[in-house]
């Protein structure tokens, strides 16, 4: 192996000192002709050479002139962000349901893992300089933010709200998709000022989650897709955020009349990518979101902290009605603390004609 050596004089003691400097190109040029073994935890992951190779650099010393190789820690660390997404786990958030005033929890919180990049780095340089061929790779705990340990620390004490909805004599594909639904949103928990997007926390709808292709209002028409029944979710969550006084982000009515949202007004349809139903936790606390299936009736239970908020509603009231089906709606909802009225909305909604009878099993 190549050595050089580098000469200073000291300016006190006149001496002359030799400091020797290892060269290594060809440590380096060893490690591009083999593969390498990375221990993940359980999992063990070989780098072809060809991967190996790309984190070996040429330069030149400045202080010799000599040519030499380093490691390329830019391309090291591309690497090791490319395995991020199989490798790292995220956490899972303990989810909890009422019972008797008490709450249970029914999933069970797990810490998550996170490749630490500085560190592995580390030991794969570690690697490469002493000519090994293998390295751990080092992974950090990622905590849950909602544990069993916390949950008296959350604020979930009180009943702010109840929303309900009745699916009425709905064909057996539009029950299960409305009954996979509602299991999405039981339990979930927002910290205070977190947005909730329906359509986030739903996710894919599609026959690998389970649902099954029914009729969905799309355009005005109806169409058969999967996921058909889940604006009675939506529904009934919009429902439930309102009567709890949470301000709403997001919320659209359907296109036309639909006996399952009785009484017309107060819906609120979804379309994963287009409409979403969104709303803000401004209270002081966490909000825990529970969900209900009892025979053909919905129910979404929102529980807080009660900071004083009081929610009255007046309607929906329904005019303008044409012999067509068509008509407009609105509710007016009043927010008032410590008797005095602090917030009115009118939420309105307007309903075109629905299909022609014989096309519309909806009526």
């Amino acid at each position: 192996m190549g050595i050089f050596i580098f000469s200073y004089q000291s300016t006190t003691r006149k001496e002359i000192n030799h400091v020797m400097l290892k060269e290594f190109a060809p440590v380096f040029e060893i490690a591009k002709t083999r593969d390498m073994l990375l221990f993940a935890n359980s999992n063990k992951i070989t780098v072809k050479k060809e991967e190996v190779a790309k984190w070996i650099e040429a330069y030149i010393r400045n202080y010799s002139g000599k040519s030499d190789a380093r490691i390329s820690y830019p391309a090291l660390t591309d690497y090791l962000e490319s395995l991020s997404p199989k490798l790292e786990t995220k956490p899972i958030d303990a989810k909890f349901k009422f019972n008797n005033n008490k709450a249970d929890v029914f999933i069970p919180s797990m810490p998550g893992k996170k490749i630490n990049i500085s560190a592995s780095m580390g030991n794969i340089s570690i690697a490469l300089f002493e000519n090994i061929p293998s390295a751990s790779l080092v992974f950090d705990v990622v905590e849950p933010n909602i544990t069993l340990e916390k949950i008296n620390n959350l604020g979930l004490n009180t009943l702010l709200s109840r929303g309900t909805s009745d699916y009425g004599k709905s064909p057996p594909s539009r029950i299960h998709n409305i009954k996979v639904g509602m299991s999405k949103f039981n339990g979930i928990i927002l910290k205070p000022g977190e947005e909730f997007s329906f359509n986030k926390l739903l996710g894919e709808v599609d026959e690998i989650q389970g649902y099954r292709a029914e009729l969905v209002i799309k355009g005005g028409q109806l169409e058969r897709e999967y996921g058909g029944g889940l604006c009675q979710v939506s529904t009934t969550v919009f429902r439930a955020a309102i009567m709890a006084g949470l301000p709403i982000a997001e919320r659209k009515p359907h296109s036309f009349p639909v006996q399952y949202y009785n009484p017309q007004g107060f819906d609120s349809t979804i379309y994963p990518g287009i409409v979403d139903l969104k709303f803000i936790n401004d209270t002081p606390n966490h909000i825990l979101i529970q969900t209900k299936v009892t025979g053909s009736n919905l129910s979404v239970e929102i529980y807080g902290t009660d900071d004083g908020r009081k929610v009255a509603m007046e309607g929906p009231v329904q005019y303008d009605q044409k012999s067509s089906g068509a008509m407009k709606a609105y509710f007016i909802r009043k927010i008032s603390q410590e008797n005095q009225t602090t917030k009115e909305e009118r939420f309105n909604s307007v309903y075109k004609a629905p299909p022609p009878h014989e096309k519309n099993p909806l009526e």
